[in-house]
């Protein structure tokens, strides 16, 4: 072969080398090619797995929330009204100023916090929310130191670096048009229910108040608040709704329009009788220097409580001012030794069982009782031999006492004075209502001296309804403060209708148990306060208080409670003053403050003069 040959196929190889070369290299790019494309299809299909079944649920939840809604209705709170129709407690419009710092140049807030302190330390002592720091200084003076402290408080929170912030709560309609009229830009207002009670501090512990619970929910506390906060609470209503892409309700969906608000409660109370009951006891406490005190009223018929004064009291508008030991109603909360009030518990169940009657004769009345170790006298250690029951009930002796509860015994005690519902809870829709401690001990000394109304301990209503018995021919009939329930959804109206508990004593005992009564009004140690137009059936109580294990020197419990007129009662009252300091006596305090009450409580009532002075 010629070299020129040799050389022409030599070229020819390397020619062709580079084809193969190529064709290696184009494999091995199609490879990584389809290896890479099927590896972005696998992990788009792995990514599909994922948010089609792995995340399905969470991404459905996602969608509706944006082509869903849902929205929160809340009804009204009830209202509470009087039985003659003024409302306790009611609801009113409330706005939140609020601000949005982030949007407000800096220069501009101290104008604004200034201008917005003046018309706040305004509204404020226009509706006497002036802090109490301030209210002890001259009104210049804590007009200036309050506004002062605002502009301050005002200024640090528009500095704040938040998109929204709330600055003030509670505000009227006519303060936040004061606001909007200054023409500031990123001020705005929230619209909001709070409560209110329109009279105030009236019938305040029978009411109750609405608060916080832990979650920040309006609830119901002590009193009617409280016992009936399921009844007054507005009901909540959640609903879903389509929405377009804007986030706008569809029309089509339309709101469910059932009335979602509280059911109203019109008590027994009557504003009149409650206003001067009020009235009367506080100028008691002034006149007797008392530290405390009640006033009840009721209608020993029907067991309606028409009135319920206690002293010292509070505001339910401002409850978080006063002190917490104010909330509770004492005339169920607090618990006392009754005293000669209890008397006619006594002298009724002796007369009932056979063991006396007003005319028998005290055998042991001559002198003190020695029993065990202890030596019982009267009141003013006077003695009267052979004093009569009726005597003995107007003279309020205690060893007349002693004498009835020797004869019935501890068992028939027992049974007359848990007849009466000495220990047992009223029954009310109030919060607080419950069992009071009944004696357990029972030897010679507690059966004396439970007979006098000492050693065992009662609260007012019971005492109340116990003797609304006597005053009811002898049939107990159930307290109650509910008149009715109306509830706005249906249209119902629910009337409390009176509820005899059970025949205490016989209808002849009570009527003898009132005679007696009349004469111990008008003839025992309260008689110079004694009523000369009216003809009442009561008994006075000094009671002394336990402190320590024994009892305090220097305080005492007067009370009186009494029902008119005795042969057709209208009206029964209670009135008891703690350690008064005029005098220990109730026949120089209470007595004549029941007297004073009952003079308004005739005319209110149209109860017309049943006595002539002889």
């Amino acid at each position: 072969m010629t070299k020129k040959a040799k050389r022409l196929r030599l070229s020819l190889r390397r020619n062709q080398s580079p084809n193969k070369l190529d064709q290696v290299l184009l494999k091995k790019r199609a490879t990584v090619v389809a290896l890479f494309f099927f590896g972005l299809f696998g992990s788009l299909l792995a990514k599909l797995f994922y948010w089609q079944v792995i995340k399905a649920k969470e991404l459905s939840q996602t969608a509706q929330k944006q082509y869903q809604r849902e929205i929160v209705k809340r009804g009204k709170r009830g209202d509470i009204y009087t039985a003659d129709g003024y409302v306790l407690a009611t609801n009113a419009r409330a706005f939140r100023l609020f601000a949005q710092p982030k949007l407000i140049s800096a220069e501009k807030k101290p104008d604004m916090a200034k201008k917005l302190a003046e018309i706040l330390t305004k509204f404020e002592l226009k509706t006497d929310n002036l802090p109490s720091e301030f209210k002890k200084l001259a009104k210049a003076d804590a007009v200036r130191e309050r506004r002062k402290q605002l502009e301050e408080k005002l200024l640090n929170k528009l500095e704040k670096d938040r998109s929204w912030i709330g600055l003030y709560l509670n505000l009227d309609q006519t303060t936040k048009e004061k606001i909007q009229a200054l023409n500031y830009q990123y001020l705005g207002f929230d619209e909001y229910e709070k409560r209110i009670y329109p009279e105030a501090s009236m019938a305040a512990q029978l009411v109750g108040f609405v608060g916080k619970n832990t979650v920040g929910e309006d609830i119901g506390y002590f009193g009617i608040e409280g016992g009936m906060n399921k009844e007054l609470a507005g009901r909540k209503l959640k609903k879903t709704f389509l929405t377009d892409v804007l986030g706008y309700v569809i029309s089509s969906s339309s709101l469910d329009q059932q009335t979602l608000d509280g059911r109203d409660v019109v008590l027994t109370i009557r504003r009149d009788l409650q206003y001067l009951a009020e009235k009367h006891l506080a100028e008691g406490i002034r006149r007797y220097g008392a530290a405390e005190g009640e006033i009840l009223i009721a209608d020993p018929k029907t067991g309606a409580i028409l009135a319920n004064a206690v002293w010292p009291s509070f505001n339910p508008n401002k409850f978080w001012r006063f002190d917490p030991k104010l909330y509770k109603n004492p005339s169920l909360a607090n618990l006392y030794e009754p005293g000669s009030t209890f008397k006619t518990l006594t002298v009724a169940s002796g007369i009932d069982a056979g063991v006396i009657t007003p005319e028998t004769q005290c055998s042991k009345c001559s002198g003190p009782r020695r029993i065990d170790k202890y030596t019982i006298r009267t009141w003013n250690n006077e003695y009267h031999p052979n004093i009569t029951m009726t005597e003995a009930l107007a003279k309020s002796d205690n060893i007349a006492m002693i004498f009835i509860a020797e004869k019935l015994g501890v068992k028939r005690l027992k049974q007359y004075l848990k007849k009466f519902g000495i220990g047992q809870a009223i029954g009310f829709d109030l919060q607080g209502d419950r069992s009071t401690p009944f004696p357990k001990k029972w030897g010679p000394v507690e059966l004396a001296t439970i007979s006098f109304g000492q050693g065992i301990v009662t609260n007012s209503y019971q005492l109340l309804r116990a003797v609304s018995a006597i005053a009811n021919q002898g049939l107990m009939m159930e307290p109650y403060v509910v008149a009715q329930v109306k509830d706005k959804a249906t249209g119902e109206v629910i009337t409390h209708q009176p509820k005899a508990v059970r025949q205490v004593v016989s209808s002849r005992t009570a009527s003898q148990v009132t005679k007696m009564m009349v004469e111990a009004a008008m003839h025992g140690e309260a008689k110079w306060t004694a009523s000369k137009d009216h003809w009442v059936a009561g008994k006075t109580g000094t009671s002394q208080v336990p402190e320590d294990g024994e009892y305090a020197k220097d305080k005492t419990i007067a009370s009186f409670i009494a029902f008119a007129p005795p042969d057709d009662p209208k009206f029964i009252m209670l009135v008891k003053l703690v350690a008064p300091t005029s005098s220990p006596w109730a026949a120089e305090t209470a007595a004549p403050l029941w007297y004073q009450t009952a003079k308004d409580v005739y005319l209110v009532l149209g109860i017309p003069p049943d006595r002539e002075e002889k």
